[in-house]
C-alpha cells in the first residue's frame, strides 16, 4: 500500500460512482412518496458514511466530468455507443445530479470540474499536483484505465458495491497492480491501446485480444516498439491486424491515455475535511425519506407520507427453500417424467443453450422441476472445455429429438401438463429448433411481472429474486455471449449447470406466488391469461418464419447511398466554405455558430446543440448548409442502421432475417423488436420506402399488409365520448378534413390544404398530449397563435379536454392510468414538484390509455388472425408486427383470403363508438403491397 506517513487525498470520480449507483437500482428504483427517484443519491450517500466512517480522510476531491473533452475531437465516435436515456430516466438522472450537488455541499467535500476535460484527466492531474506537495493519492473507482496512473504516491480503491451481490471494496497499489489486466501500470496504456474498451468506443486492434496483447508486450515492450515488429508476429491474425491497423492503435493510446496537465492549480488546504452540516444533513435526508441515514445523524425519522396507489411493492421477501439437483441419466428418462407428471401444479421448465439466440444456438440441457422434490436437469449438449480430447466425456443424453427421448419429449409436447417459465418465446423457438413444440406454458414470470409494473426496467429472473426473495440466484451462462475468461455454457461441468438451474427453478415456485399475489391485487389475471401468453405462440411462429430480403437490390441501394453522400459531403463542404469532418459535433459547432454566425437555438452543457431539432428550425428560417446536413443524417443512418445492416441479420439456415419481439420493451404493452429493429424503417420518405421494397415474399407468395385506420385518434374519439367527434368519424371522410371543418367552423368542401395540415397536427398533438410551445414549433407559427388554435380546438371538441384532464386526474389520485383491457401505466412524476417532470407526467398520463388501448388492440386481432390461420389450412404466415399494421405472406391463391381474413378479425376485434377501419393491400415487396 501507499506510505501512511504522508497525507492522503481520496479523488473521487463521482459521475462513474453516480451512474452505478443509478443503474444498480434500474429495474425497480428507489422512489419517495411523492414518485422522486433516490437511488443515485441514496447509493451516494451511503458511500459518503461508509468513506469518512472507515477511511477518516483529511483531503477529499469529488470530480465530475464537463463538456465534450479533447477525446470527441480526436474521435467523434469516442462513447457514441453507450446507451442514452430517455426522457423519463434523464429527467430522473438531472435531479439525481442536483441532489448529489447538495449532498456534497452538506457533507462539505469539494466538487471539482473543468470545462472540457473528463474527470480522468482532472484526477491524473490533481494527483500528480497533490505527490509533488508530499500528498499520497488514493483515486476512488472501478474504472480500469486509472491502473496506469498507481505508482509509489497513487493507489486505487475500488468501492465496491452492497445488496444482495455485494462486491468487497479492493485497494490496489503496486503489489497487486498487475492482477486485474495482467500488466504493470507503466503498459497499460500500451495494453488498452491493444484490446480497446467496449464501453467508451476505443476501437484497439480488432485482431488481438487480452492475450496476445500481454504477449506481444513481453516480447516488445510499448506500443510502438510492438508495431515496429508487427511483420515478426507469429499468429497471422494479429500479424496482419497490427500491420493494417497501426492508427488505430496510436489513435487508441490517445484516448486511453489520462492527461496529467490540466489546466487547473490544486488548492490542497481547499480540499481538506471538516465536520459536516448536520443540520442541513438531516433536512437533507428527511426530504429524501432517507429514514435509517436520519437516525445515525441522531435526527427522530419524520413520519413517511401516505403512500398512494403507485407501483405495487413486494410481499415479504423470503428466501426459497434449497433443491437437489439431479442430473438425468440414460436410464433415468422414464422414471424422472413420472416423477414429474405424478406432482400436481405447473411444472417449471427451463434450456440451457450455447448462446443468447434460441435460433441460433444449440441445447445444452433441459431443466424440469415440479412444487415438491428435487429438480431434474437433463444434459443433452455438453462438451469438453476447448475440445480436450483426453478428459471424460460428459453424460449427455441424446438429443430430444431422438427416440430415446420419447418420454421426456412428450412431456413438454403435452398441453394437459402445465408449465412454469420465464421468458416463454425464448423456451418455445429453443424447443422448436430442438424438435419439440412445447406445449401447456400456464405461467410466464417474466410477462407476470411486466403485467403487474410494465415500468420496470427488466424482468430477468436473477432481478425478480432479488426484489422478492431478498437472495439473488446464479445467473443462467447462456444469458450473453461469453466474454474474456468466462466459460462458454456448453463447457460448463454437469454436476454445477445441474446445481445453478435447481437454484433457478426452485425459486421461480416463490416468486410465482408472490407474483400472482400482485396480479390478483393490480386486475392483471386476465390481461395476463388472455392477450400476454396467448400471444407468445403467435411471436413465436412469426420469429420462426422470418422475412425474405433482397440482398442484391440492397447492394445497389447501398452503392447508391455511398455515392450520393460523397455528392452531399462535397455540396456541403461547399457552402460552408471550408473543410472540416461533418461527423463532428465541435467543428460542426465552430462552421455553424462561428464562421457563418447562425443563431444558436439551444445550449447543452457543451455549448450550442447540434441536434436534430436545431438544424431543423435553422433549416426553416432558408439556411441551407443545415438542410443539407439533415439530408447527409438520414442518409448516413439509413446505409449503417438498414441497408449495409440487414444483409448481417440474415440467417445462415433459413436465408431469411428473423427479428425477435419484446412484449416487455414498452410500458404501454406495445410490442418492440430487435435483432434487428424491424418497426423504424421509415416509410413517409421516397428513400425509407426503397428499403420496404427490399423486402420481399418467397417465391410463389405476396406480402399482404393490414394497417388500422387512424386507430388512437378513433380510440380518442370512443373513449373521451366526444359526440361532435364521433359524429365526424361516422361520416367516414377524412377525419383531418372533417376535423378541420368542425374547429374552422367551414363546409368541408371549403377546407384548405393547410386547415387540413393544421387539423392533424393538431389531432396528433393531442394524442400526445404535447402542448402549445411544441405545436408552435411544428406549425411554425407564434406561441400566442398556438395557444389559441389549441383553445379553439378545445372548445369545438370539448368532450376531448374532459377526457385528457379526467386521464390526468384520475392518474394522480390512483397513482396510474389503464387501457381498456385495464393494462396499468404507474405515472409516479405527476407527484414530483419539478414542472417539467410534472408535465411529461401528464403527458405520459393523457397518451398511455390511448397507446396502451391501441397496443392491447391490435394483440387481440393477431391472436384472432393466428387461430383462423392455423385452422384453414392455407399457405398463409403473419410475418410482422409494425405498430398498428400486420404483414403477412399468402400463396398466391390464398392471397384474397388472407386479405379478408385480417380485415374482419382487425376490425372486429374491439366494439367501439365510432367505425373501426382496416386498410389492406397485397403485393410482391412490403412498398407494393402498402394499402
Amino acid at each position: 500500500m501507499t506510505s501512511v506517513t504522508r497525507p492522503r487525498v481520496f479523488l473521487v470520480d463521482g459521475y462513474a460512482l453516480i451512474y452505478r449507483a443509478f443503474f444498480a437500482m434500474i429495474n425497480r428504483p428507489l422512489r419517495t412518496g411523492r414518485g422522486e427517484n433516490t437511488s443515485a443519491v441514496w447509493g451516494v450517500a451511503n458511500f459518503l458514511e461508509r468513506l469518512f466512517r472507515e477511511h477518516r480522510p483529511s483531503h477529499v476531491a469529488w470530480v465530475h466530468d464537463s463538456g465534450s473533452s479533447f477525446r470527441e475531437e480526436y474521435y467523434p465516435e469516442y462513447k457514441a455507443t453507450r446507451e442514452k436515456l430517455d426522457a423519463e430516466l434523464q429527467a430522473d438522472f438531472d435531479r439525481s445530479l442536483e441532489r448529489v450537488t447538495a449532498l456534497l455541499d452538506a457533507w462539505r467535500v469539494s466538487l471539482v470540474t473543468v470545462d472540457g476535460y473528463e474527470a480522468d484527466d482532472v484526477i491524473g492531474t490533481m494527483a500528480t499536483q497533490a505527490t509533488a506537495a508530499g500528498f499520497d493519492s488514493v483515486i476512488i473507482s472501478g474504472d480500469k484505465d486509472f491502473y496506469q496512473l498507481i505508482d509509489e504516491h497513487v493507489s486505487l480503491l475500488n468501492p465496491g458495491r452492497g445488496g444482495p451481490a455485494a462486491v468487497s471494496e479492493q485497494f490496489v497499489d503496486r503489489s497487486n497492480a498487475d492482477e486485474r489486466l495482467g500488466v504493470p501500470p507503466h503498459r497499460v496504456v500500451d495494453y488498452l491501446a491493444l484490446v480497446g474498451d467496449a464501453s467508451d468506443n476505443v476501437p484497439g486492434v480488432k485482431g488481438v485480444g487480452d492475450k496476445t496483447a500481454r504477449k506481444l508486450i513481453e516480447a516488445y515492450g510499448d506500443l510502438e516498439s510492438i508495431l515496429a515488429h508487427a511483420g515478426e508476429v507469429k499468429g497471422k491474425r494479429a500479424r496482419e491486424a497490427l500491420l493494417a491497423e497501426q492508427e488505430e492503435a496510436r489513435l487508441s493510446r490517445t484516448l486511453v491515455t489520462i492527461r496529467c496537465d490540466v489546466p487547473l492549480t490544486v488548492d490542497m488546504a481547499a480540499l481538506a475535511t471538516t465536520a459536516p452540516d448536520t443540520t442541513r444533513l438531516a433536512a437533507l435526508y428527511g426530504e429524501l425519506e432517507f429514514h435509517s441515514l436520519l437516525g445515525r445523524l441522531g435526527q427522530a425519522p419524520a413520519t413517511p407520507p401516505a403512500a398512494s396507489d403507485g407501483p405495487p411493492a413486494a410481499a415479504t421477501p423470503a428466501p426459497a427453500p434449497e433443491r437437489a439437483a439431479r442430473v438425468v441419466g440414460t436410464a433415468d428418462v422414464a422414471g424422472a417424467v413420472e416423477e414429474l407428471r405424478a406432482q400436481t401444479g405447473p411444472i417449471a421448465t427451463d434450456v440451457v443453450l450455447s448462446g443468447p439466440d434460441p435460433l441460433r444456438s444449440g441445447m445444452v440441457g433441459v431443466a424440469l422441476a415440479g412444487a415438491h422434490g428435487s429438480v431434474w436437469y437433463a444434459p443433452v449438449g455438453h462438451h469438453t472445455p476447448g475440445g480436450d480430447l483426453l478428459a471424460a466425456p460428459p453424460p449427455n443424453l441424446p438429443p430430444l429429438a431422438d427416440p430415446a427421448m420419447a418420454d421426456l419429449r412428450a412431456l413438454l409436447e403435452d398441453p394437459a401438463v402445465p408449465k412454469l417459465c420465464h421468458d416463454a418465446k425464448r423456451l418455445v423457438l429453443a424447443c422448436r429448433a430442438a424438435g419439440v413444440e412445447l406445449a401447456g406454458v400456464a405461467g410466464d414470470l417474466m410477462l407476470a411481472s411486466f403485467v403487474v409494473e410494465p415500468g420496470r426496467r427488466g424482468h430477468t429472473l436473477d432481478a425478480l429474486t432479488v426484489e422478492y426473495l431478498a437472495t439473488p440466484v446464479p445467473a443462467r451462462p447462456d444469458t450473453k455471449r461469453p466474454g474474456r475468461g468466462e466459460v462458454p455454457s456448453a463447457e460448463w461441468e454437469v454436476d454445477e449447470m445441474a446445481r445453478v438451474m435447481a437454484a433457478r427453478l426452485g425459486a421461480a415456485f416463490e416468486v410465482d406466488r408472490q407474483l400472482r399475489t400482485q396480479l390478483e391485487a393490480r386486475s392483471g389475471v386476465e390481461l395476463l391469461a388472455e392477450i400476454e401468453l396467448p400471444l407468445v405462440d403467435v411471436l413465436a411462429a412469426m420469429e420462426w418464419r422470418g422475412i425474405a430480403i433482397d440482398e442484391t437490390r440492397l447492394g445497389g441501394l447501398s452503392q447508391e447511398l455511398s455515392t450520393q453522400l460523397a455528392e452531399l459531403e462535397a455540396t456541403i463542404l461547399d457552402e460552408a466554405g471550408t473543410e472540416f469532418n461533418v461527423n463532428s459535433t465541435p467543428q460542426l459547432r465552430h462552421v455553424l455558430f462561428e464562421k457563418l454566425g447562425l443563431p444558436v437555438v439551444k445550449r447543452t452543457k457543451t455549448g450550442p446543440s447540434t441536434d436534430a431539432e436545431v438544424l431543423q428550425e435553422l433549416a426553416a428560417l432558408g439556411h441551407r448548409l443545415p438542410a443539407l446536413l439533415l439530408e447527409y443524417r438520414e442518409l448516413a443512418k439509413l446505409r449503417s442502421t438498414y441497408v449495409d445492416a440487414l444483409p448481417l441479420y440474415v440467417h445462415e439456415r433459413t436465408g431469411r432475417v428473423h427479428t425477435s419481439f419484446s412484449q416487455t420493451g414498452a410500458a404501454t404493452g406495445r410490442l418492440s423488436s430487435s435483432d434487428p429493429n424491424l418497426q423504424n424503417i421509415p416509410i413517409r420518405t421516397a428513400r425509407g420506402g426503397e428499403i420496404r421494397r427490399c423486402f420481399v415474399p418467397a417465391p410463389g407468395m405476396r406480402f399482404v399488409v393490414a394497417d388500422y385506420s387512424q386507430i388512437e385518434l378513433r380510440l380518442l374519439a370512443h373513449l373521451s365520448e366526444d359526440p361532435v367527434f364521433i359524429e365526424a368519424f361516422g361520416r367516414g371522410g377524412d377525419i383531418h378534413r372533417e376535423t378541420a371543418a368542425t374547429i374552422f367552423d367551414v363546409d368541408l368542401a371549403d377546407v384548405t390544404s393547410e386547415m387540413r395540415a393544421r387539423a392533424k397536427t393538431i389531432n396528433f398533438a393531442t394524442i400526445y398530449g404535447q402542448g402549445a410551445f411544441s405545436l408552435a414549433r411544428q406549425l411554425a407559427i407564434p406561441i400566442e397563435e398556438a395557444k389559441a388554435f389549441i383553445a379553439l380546438y378545445f372548445e369545438r371538441f370539448a368532450g376531448v379536454r374532459t377526457f385528457l384532464d379526467r386521464c390526468v386526474a384520475e392518474g394522480r389520485e390512483r397513482g396510474y392510468v389503464a387501457t381498456m383491457d385495464g393494462r396499468r401505466r404507474y405515472v409516479p412524476e405527476l407527484q414530483d414538484r419539478t414542472h417539467n417532470v410534472r408535465a411529461f407526467g401528464e403527458r405520459v398520463a393523457m397518451n398511455s390509455p390511448l397507446q396502451g388501448s391501441a397496443a392491447d388492440l391490435i394483440k387481440r386481432a393477431m391472436i384472432a388472425l393466428a387461430s383462423a390461420i392455423a385452422t384453414s389450412g392455407r399457405e398463409v404466415h403473419l410475418l410482422l408486427q409494425v405498430h398498428d399494421e400486420l404483414i403477412l405472406e399468402a400463396a398466391e391463391a390464398d392471397v384474397a383470403w388472407a386479405e379478408a381474413t385480417v380485415r374482419r378479425e382487425m376490425e372486429g376485434a374491439a366494439a367501439l363508438r365510432v367505425p373501426l377501419l382496416v386498410d389492406v393491400g397485397s403485393g410482391r415487396d412490403w412498398l407494393d403491397a402498402k394499402p
